[in-house]
């Protein structure tokens, strides 16, 4: 039982929301969604959220007020992808609380090198392997079902202990040179040996339209990479969702390699399989779809191996493209490959998931590097702005995720669908009008040179205003 009220009290003190009252109704503003979510449930299930200084947290369980003295805050951010609290209560009892994605928590969870649980602590070794067990299985029928997950973790700190961390997080902070290096390194000391709490999942709903948008782009012949933070289970489900992904497809490519020679075999596999599908008919399938989780994607962007990264992503978009070709000229020889016999309707992409904001950068550079296309990406919170400005073109969706995507973007729109009109249409009418007024240019810049290369036969090539003969003798 007491698991439990640790978990709904770790939802109700774990993050950095703002509480306001609006008409005598308490709402809370934060800069991400999921921590609004989170809280919004902790209250619904009597663990209220109050108030916050910058030193307490007053929070309301079962309408018994609780006030902690707030000790430090360990900030998120996308290489921690963890963000704690350490907070002590009115008996003087300091606890760590700590949320963030499943594969941190469980390297912080388990058992530590010496291979002893942490003193502080209570539950056996047999019986945290059960909860994480549990909880793993959990974790995956959530992403199954394309819901955001998170794990959440706490730690009873002795004062002691705590008192002497606290001194090398104060140097930390104050350090000249590689203060945010020096500063992980604290926190990674005291985020260790945590007892797993449980486990969230948040559903984050398409927008209206999107899967109709990407269905349009795609017939457009635009090719479509997907690089988003969540887990692989989550991403997959979301691709389906969105029908980039479709029951049809002819395979699905999973590059999970946990070494840089495992990454190596596996894309070098998938390119095989590629050439020896080139030469079949495709028909009845929709062709190949190439999955990459983040720690995989460090090692395929690295020199040796980046070009053959991109050379199987783009294979797998464009490797019916080459089939349609090849058909086309069989049946009739003389035929030129317009755009009309070369329209292909499989559904082709390459999802990058658990990928950070630099990975995400790293992508976009690669494709502007090594292809001859324009790129443009679309995001909508902090961790797509370092993407947004590597692209060509970087588009922004203003929303709930904050502002950071539209500051940063070229373009910005309120939806994703609005994407399919600013492409297609808007897009088409610059291009037209960017021809017509080329056109112009020309013509302006031809009459402007002409009028003074016409002009130089009747100054004599000297430069000089002419005169005519009325001029010379006028009186």
């Amino acid at each position: 039982m007491s698991q439990v009220v640790e978990f709904w009290r770790l939802l109700a003190l774990c993050h950095t929301v703002m509480p306001e009252r609006k008409d005598g109704r308490l709402e809370y503003q934060a800069q991400s969604p999921d921590e609004a979510a989170l809280t919004s449930a902790a209250r619904n299930f009597g663990y209220v959220f109050k108030s916050r200084t910058p030193n307490t947290i007053t929070i309301e369980v079962n309408g018994v007020e609780e006030k902690y003295d707030l000790l430090c805050i360990l900030d998120f951010n996308n290489v921690r992808k963890r963000m704690s609290v350490i907070v002590k209560n009115k008996q003087g009892e300091i606890t760590l609380y700590c949320k963030g994605a499943d594969t941190i928590i469980k390297e912080r969870h388990e058992t530590n090198t010496s291979g002893e649980i942490a003193k502080i602590s209570r539950l056996s070794l047999k019986t945290c392997e059960l909860l994480w067990d549990a909880t793993a299985a959990h974790l995956d029928r959530f992403a199954g079902d394309g819901l955001r997950t998170l794990c959440v973790a706490y730690k009873e700190i002795d004062s002691d202990y705590f008192a002497l961390w606290q001194m090398k997080y104060k140097e930390a902070a104050v350090a000249i040179e590689n203060r945010q290096k020096k500063l992980d390194a604290v926190y990674e000391e005291i985020e260790q040996n945590m007892i797993l709490l449980g486990a969230t999942a948040i559903e984050d709903k398409l927008q209206d339209g999107v899967p109709e948008t990407i269905a349009k782009l795609t017939e457009a012949n635009i090719k479509i990479w997907v690089l988003t933070g969540d887990k692989q289970e989550t991403a997959i489900n979301i691709g389906y969702s969105c029908r980039l992904l479709t029951e049809t497809l002819r395979e699905v490519f999973v590059i999970d390699g946990e070494k840089e020679e495992e990454v190596e075999v596996q894309l070098k596999g998938v390119r095989r399989r590629l050439d020896q599908t080139l030469g079949q008919d495709p028909e009845g399938s929709e062709g190949f779809a190439l999955i990459i989780n983040g720690h995989s994607l460090d090692y395929a962007l690295n020199e040796r191996l980046e070009r053959t990264f991109l050379d199987v992503g783009c294979m797998c978009q464009a490797s019916f493209d080459l089939v349609g070709k090849i058909k086309v000229r069989l049946i009739n020889p003389t035929q030129d490959f317009d755009q009309t016999s070369l329209i292909i309707h499989y559904i082709k992409a390459v999802v990058c998931c658990r990928v950070t904001p630099l990975q995400k950068a790293r992508v976009v550079d690669l494709v502007k590097r090594h292809k001859k296309a324009v790129t443009l990406a679309v995001g909508d919170g902090a961790n797509d702005v370092s993407m947004i400005k590597t692209a060509h073109i970087g588009i922004g969706i203003s929303g709930q995720e904050g502002m950071q995507a539209v500051l940063a973007s070229d373009f910005s729109i309120g939806q994703f669908r609005y994407l399919e009109r600013l492409l297609l249409v808007h897009g088409k009418w610059s291009y037209f009008r960017m021809t017509k007024f080329l056109t112009y240019f020309f013509y302006k810049n031809f009459s402007f040179t002409l009028t003074h290369f016409w002009y130089s036969f009747f100054c004599g090539y000297s430069a000089q205003v002419h005169q005519t003969n009325a001029d010379q003798f006028h009186p």
